[in-house]
């Protein structure tokens, strides 16, 4: 008797109960599965990638060139990274750039660009980050200006001289032909002026570029040092004249030589001084967008935002050269003219806030 109703017990308990071990068992198994099957999928996609950088490497050899990297890494389950550490570029020994480490999103799409460059038609996206990008001094010596004190140069190539990228969107069509192009973020993270621009368009041709649709843009910009950089500017300057000649210059940012040691105060004040001049030139400044943009850089340089965003938005499908058009045809017009004509065709905002 007793047994039979521990049979029936045994019989009665719930069904997760009965069969939670054989659940473990399966998930388990699954699990193992997946990730043999990744770990597979990673390795192959990684050897592809190390292959294509030994012919790229070879090419390079050939124009005199060298490329070198320390290791490559793969891995993810439903889509794979890889990301490629201490890559270094040099041309006749001398070094052209450097990137600590470069990663490719999701390879498998971007495999698909191999098609693209031959002339197919592709749908793909791109995920690509580089991390501690530098630049040989003396080309971004070139870049800032050529015309600057050593001084100001060296403050401003401590602070760019390493940057990070982003690069983030989609395509469809040829190479010649862009059906859609989709850049989602395009950054240059740096200590100074971090920029960070999206786009959507349409119609993107090689043959006919002014035919392309722009859809919508955004452009940012963030404000880092710029008051370290006006200011090592001024005082370059001020450093190469003579003792009679600083205390003249200087009353023109409401400063003498003494306060120039005061690099808060020196800097407000430089920053100050800009912002007068930009709204002094404002009246005689053409274009609604432009004027805009002026009120946002003299709001950035007294300290009342660290942010400027440019955004732009097509209203009636309009061309590259009907938008060129119009915003020409309302840079003659009043601000609130301009404004208006804008607005049912490609209108733009800028923020400061």
């Amino acid at each position: 008797m007793n047994e039979a109703v521990e049979v029936e017990v045994k019989s009665n308990e719930p069904f997760y109960k009965k069969y939670k071990i054989h659940f473990s068992v399966i998930t388990a198994i699954a699990v193992v599965s997946v990730s043999a099957l990744s770990h597979y999928k990673n390795e192959k996609i990684k050897e592809e990638l190390v292959k294509s950088l030994s012919e790229y490497q070879e090419s390079l050899v050939l124009m005199g060139g060298e490329m070198k990297y320390n290791l490559v890494d793969c891995s993810g389950i439903l889509y794979t990274d890889c990301e490629i550490k201490a890559l270094k570029f040099s041309m006749l020994g001398q070094e052209q750039l450097s990137i600590g480490s470069l990663r490719l999103g999701d390879m498998e799409s971007l495999s698909e660009f191999k098609a693209f460059s031959k002339g197919e038609n592709v749908k793909a996206s791109f995920d690509i980050e580089a991390d501690e990008v530098a630049l040989p001094q003396p080309i971004i010596a070139q870049m800032i200006t050529q015309n600057v004190s050593n001084a100001f140069q060296q403050n401003t190539l401590s602070k760019l001289s390493s940057i990070n990228l982003a690069f983030k969107g989609e395509v469809e069509g040829t190479q010649m032909h862009l059906k859609h192009l989709e850049i989602d973020q395009l950054r240059l993270d740096n200590t100074i002026m971090p920029i960070e621009f999206s786009m959507s368009a349409r119609e993107v041709s090689s043959s006919a570029p002014d035919s392309m649709i722009l859809d919508e843009f955004a452009l940012s910009i963030e404000n880092r040092s710029i008051g370290d950089v006006t200011y090592e500017s001024v005082k370059s300057f001020v450093d190469s004249l003579k003792e009679d000649e600083k205390g003249i210059f200087l009353k023109e940012f409401a400063l003498t030589p003494t306060d120039m040691n005061n690099r808060q105060k020196a800097s407000v004040a430089i920053n100050n001084a800009i912002a007068k001049r930009f709204e002094a030139d404002l009246p005689m400044t053409p274009g609604v967008v432009e004027k805009e943009l002026i009120r946002a850089m003299v709001k950035m340089l007294k300290g009342e935002t660290d942010t400027i965003i440019l955004e732009g938005k097509n209203q009636n499908d309009l061309t590259m050269v009907k938008i060129q058009n119009a915003l020409q045809q309302s840079s003659s017009m009043s601000e609130e003219a301009a404004k208006k004509f804008m607005d049912d065709k490609f209108k733009i905002e800028v923020k400061a806030d």
